[in-house]
């Protein structure tokens, strides 16, 4: 398990080639989007894949707080946690994010990883990018890449849905 990090310096910046973008248009507002990444309730539904169980442990969202979500993937427990660096709704959040992750992962590029999240209005739709930065190695990337696609294609689901009621 990986010591708790959540207190740590900011980590150097990352390089282009350590970084995760994952770009996504919804037929929902931001207000709607943004409130999917931030209700406990909501990112319950979209962050982890239906085959696995999440909990919100903590999410003191504020610059300055922290949060921890914990679950099980496959029978084998995970846990993500990090600092909120920028919340400033409906349009992006900031925040580090460690995790007890795979050792073949290596670790992230000056400790945590860094998640920029921009919620961006296109007249009735709404642009979501996803940045995530420091990650060391290419199989880090990768997993991290279709990771955030498929929670993008479950947040959509949740966002539009809710949006046409």
């Amino acid at each position: 398990m990986a010591q708790s990090r959540e207190d740590t310096a900011a980590p150097p910046a990352a390089t282009a080639a350590q970084t995760v973008r994952v770009t996504r248009t919804f037929e929902a507002s931001r207000h709607r989007v943004f409130r999917a990444w931030t209700d406990p309730e909501l990112l319950m539904r979209w962050f982890i894949e239906p085959d696995g169980e999440m909990g919100v442990v903590r999410m003191d969202l504020r610059t300055g707080g922290t949060y921890r979500l914990e679950g099980k993937v496959g029978g084998k427990p995970w846990a993500i946690w990090g600092t909120y660096r920028e919340v400033t709704p409906p349009s992006k959040l900031v925040y580090t994010w460690c995790w007890d992750n795979d050792p073949a992962l290596g670790d992230p590029v000056g400790g945590d990883t860094v998640v920029s999240v921009e919620v961006i209005e296109r007249g009735e739709k709404t642009e979501l990018v996803v940045t995530h930065e420091g990650l060391a190695t290419e199989r880090a990337r990768a997993e991290h890449n279709a990771g955030w696609i498929g929670c993008l294609e479950r947040l959509g689901k949740i966002a539009e849905a809710e949006e046409t009621r």
